[in-house]
């Protein structure tokens, strides 16, 4: 997925997981619903300006742990999002789309309230067009992420953020590798 997306979604993901809370399978859903939201943003991490509007739209699921899992929550989002980004001086655009599952499937307890989370995206986070509607590039297969929590010990959905451990790329993902080698032929000045 475009750096600048794939940021977005990523940021969005552990938003999600920090508003929602973090969770393994198996359990009660406490929390369900959707959501449809427009928002913009700039970049220039090309060397060039970027403006870029957007809409995301989707539904969730929050399940409760057990056990020894208990003070934890597991979020599934399923999510589809387009964006456009501009060439602030030429005007010249592009288009980015994606469609993807977020999925925490794993709540390791390693001590006290701290769980060390593995979440799944899947699907196609990111799919780049040219201003004609041509596909360009996109992404495809799955990423792990790995994240320590700090779940509070309560039954309240929501923690806090110790550590990103990173990812683990799964099939190919040419937004994620460079987005700028994608984008500055189609957009750049």
């Amino acid at each position: 997925m475009g750096k600048r997306s794939f940021l977005a979604t990523t940021v969005f993901a552990a938003a999600a997981v920090m508003v929602f809370g973090v969770a393994p399978a198996g359990a009660r859903v406490v929390e369900r619903g959707t959501y449809s939201d427009s928002y913009a943003f700039s970049y220039n991490d090309c060397g060039f300006d970027v403006v870029a509007e957007g809409t995301a739209s989707g539904h969730y699921r929050i399940r409760a742990g057990t056990g020894k899992r208990a003070t934890a929550f597991f979020l599934r989002d399923s999510s589809s999002y387009t964006e456009t980004h501009t060439n602030a001086d030429t005007g010249a655009f592009l288009t980015i789309k994606g469609n993807s599952v977020f999925n925490e499937i794993k709540a390791r307890h390693l001590e006290g309230n701290i769980f060390e989370f593995e979440a799944v995206q899947a699907g196609q986070p990111f799919a780049l067009y040219d201003s004609d509607g041509n596909l360009v590039a996109r992404d495809r297969g799955s990423i792990h992420f790995h994240a320590l929590f700090d779940t509070g010990g309560d039954d309240v959905v929501g923690a806090e953020l110790i550590e990103d451990l990173g990812a683990d790329v799964n099939g190919p993902h040419p937004g994620f590798e460079d987005f700028c080698g994608l984008i500055t032929p189609l957009i750049g000045s």
